[in-house]
This record gives structure tokens, C-alpha cells and sequence, in this order.
């Protein structure tokens, strides 16, 4: 089974943001931090049938939503030293999917 290396980043990444926000459940110190893992989450849930299965208007619409997680973890490592991993973690993870997401649907564009 041969993948387009677009597709590989585009998978990893969106596995990484999945395990950083689930992870995020440890690393909170409050009471509401299995809802807040929970919903921030499960958005990354939907769109993975799609990004596996090569559905175009996947890869080009999951551009809007790691563009959330982006500032997630923008405004995280500015407001809470204590996250600083999991806001670069997440800042990586959604850049690395945002760009390989864009370029892969241009991609199956061309080559269908």
C-alpha cells in the first residue's frame, strides 16, 4: 500500500491533536477537565472517516478547524506557562495538518 506523504502528515497530525487534547485530561488541575478534554476532542473525531477514506472536500474544510486548535494553542502558551508543551505540541501538530490538508486537496485535485 503505497501514501502520499501528504496524507502520512496529514494522518499523524490529526492522530498527535487527537492524543495532545485527550491527553490534556492529565495535565488540567480542575474539576471540569473531562469535559473540557471531552470537547476538545471529539470535534477531531468527525472529520477522520474522510481524511482516511480520500475525500477532497475533507482534506479542504479541516483547514477551518485547526485553525481553532491553532489558537488554542497560541493564546495557551501565552496565558499558561504551566502548558507550555501541550500548546507547542498543539501549535505543531496543527500547523503540520493545516498545511498538508491544503496541499493535499490541491493535490487530489489534479491527480483525482
Amino acid at each position: 500500500m503505497n501514501i502520499h506523504p501528504l496524507k502520512l502528515i496529514s494522518l499523524i497530525s490529526i492522530s498527535g491533536l487527537i492524543l495532545i487534547q485527550s491527553g490534556l485530561y492529565f495535565w488540567l488541575q480542575t474539576e471540569a477537565k473531562l469535559i473540557i478534554a471531552g470537547l476538545l476532542t471529539v470535534p477531531l473525531l468527525i472529520p477522520l472517516k474522510g481524511l482516511i477514506s480520500n475525500r477532497r472536500y475533507t482534506f479542504k474544510w479541516i483547514g477551518f478547524l485547526t485553525l481553532l486548535y491553532f489558537c488554542i494553542g497560541v493564546s495557551e502558551s501565552f496565558a499558561n506557562p504551566a502548558l507550555r508543551l501541550y500548546s507547542v505540541l498543539t501549535i505543531i501538530f496543527s500547523v503540520a495538518l493545516f498545511s498538508s490538508s491544503i496541499y493535499y486537496s490541491r493535490y487530489l485535485r489534479v491527480h483525482g
